[in-house]
């Protein structure tokens, strides 16, 4: 549930609600009348202004219809010296949750992430911050300079990452660059010193000049056969031993003959993290962990330019460390048991791609609260979550064909939001 106040005239009107994917946040905006006007790579972030000052500035009159375009408002009163959190906007400021970030309204039911707030914020999950609205857009400067973050989780929505927005971010050692970026700004993650590994997901296509420049740790970059527009000084000063991995033949492998930087497109055969194995059409399916005790799996929607479309059956059966799992897009299929008894799983994210989930995939995962099922997963097979005594929340397409047994033995209280039910269990609410 996603609340909303707006603020006219210093008074507060009565609270808009609206409802999505069961997410709860508080906004309270302040929306003027102007149409929002999206910011640009190398366009420096909105000034901040203080609340009193806002509150003085003069009301702004309402608009005579829907299609008529707002009458004209006076010049606002200077500002007064800047005060944490709030930030004018052509669409107005929000605050959201508990003031880790601040973030713009876009006016579209989208927000930017204008500044992070919070100097101590180490581990951050910037659309969990956001609540119920997507965040598609990163401000220049969001994140300079914040010394203290070493792990940031980009939203799937994102499409644009500003100027210098991570730059300076020295204990930053791992990103993952979410496949609908379309162009991550000039300088954007320069002199992240600590960043190790970054994995660009399929469907970037841009990265601006200098975006890692000087980032003297870097070791290993993921880069997909879409990105073929490469920013001067993209890896200025990264030192040698930088690797780019990717397909054989893609523009990254061009950028990196011409620019002296190793690249290799065979190294998914030792990946650090995953046991992989080829298939005949030359993509890959997981076979299990190179390391004996995981806490956190993230299957990539491809290693080296090949596809990875599945996870084997009883790939990581018992697998009693693993709490977090990311899915990748293009991941198909889970195996029969492939996740079975990992008792200690409590988060699983799938992105759009899954097909279809095999016998008993996730049976056992006793820690396991909720599941979203993304859009096109045309199966789920029996007894796929028996036993999962915590599972209180499934939400799944209306398509989706439910085996018998699949949900034997959850929470008392689960409840079932879509799927086509071939065997419903009793004390399972269905909607």
């Amino acid at each position: 549930m996603l609340i909303r106040k707006f603020r006219r005239d210093g008074g507060v009107q009565p609270d808009k609600t609206v409802t999505q994917d069961g997410f709860s946040a508080t906004i309270d905006a302040q929306v003027p009348y102007a149409a929002p006007r999206p910011w640009h790579d190398d366009e420096p972030a909105a000034a901040p202004v203080s609340s009193s000052a806002a509150s003085r500035a003069p009301a702004v009159p309402e608009p005579a219809s829907a299609v008529q375009a707002p009458a004209a408002a006076s010049e606002p009163a200077a500002a007064a010296p800047a005060a944490r959190g709030a930030y004018r906007a052509q669409a107005g400021y929000a605050m959201v949750g508990r003031r880790v970030l601040d973030f713009a309204d876009n006016g579209d039911g989208t927000l930017t992430a204008v500044r992070c707030i919070d100097p101590q914020a180490d581990d951050l999950d910037i659309q969990f911050e956001a609540g119920a609205c997507p965040v598609t857009a990163i401000a220049p400067r969001a994140f300079e300079g914040c010394t203290a973050l070493r792990r940031v989780a980009l939203p799937l929505s994102l499409r644009q990452i500003g100027e210098m927005a991570f730059s300076g971010c020295i204990h930053l050692t791992h990103l993952v660059i979410p496949g609908g970026v379309q162009r991550v700004g000039t300088l954007a993650f320069a002199k992240c010193a600590g960043l190790k590994r970054v994995r660009i997901e399929p469907g970037v296509q841009a990265l601006g000049p200098s975006c890692f420049s000087k980032c003297t740790g870097l070791e290993r970059v993921d880069v997909p056969a879409s990105l073929a527009s490469f920013g001067g000084g993209v890896f200025f000063g990264c030192g040698r031993q930088l690797c780019l991995h990717g397909a054989q033949d893609a523009p990254a492998q061009r950028y990196a003959q011409l620019n002296g930087v190793r690249y290799d497109s065979e190294s998914w055969r030792e990946d650090a993290a995953l046991v992989l194995e080829e298939q005949e059409d030359g993509s890959l399916i997981v076979t299990g962990a190179r390391e004996k005790t995981p806490a956190r799996i993230e299957i990539p929607a491809e290693l080296c330019g090949r596809r990875i479309v599945g996870v084997a059956p009883r790939a990581f059966f018992a697998c009693g460390t693993l709490s977090h799992l990311t899915v990748g897009a293009g991941v198909r299929e889970i195996g029969e048991s492939a996740f079975f008894g990992c008792r200690s799983l409590t988060g699983v994210s799938f992105e759009r791609g899954l097909e279809r989930l095999d016998d008993s995939a996730f049976a056992g995962c006793e820690s396991l609260t909720q599941v979203t099922l993304p859009w096109g997963t045309a199966s789920v097979g029996r007894m796929a979550f028996f036993g999962c005594t915590r599972l209180a929340f499934v939400k799944m397409p209306t398509t989706t064909r439910v085996s018998d047994f699949a949900f034997d033995g959850c929470a008392p209280n689960l409840r079932v939001f879509g799927g086509v039910n071939a065997g419903r269990i009793q004390g399972t609410q269905y909607a």
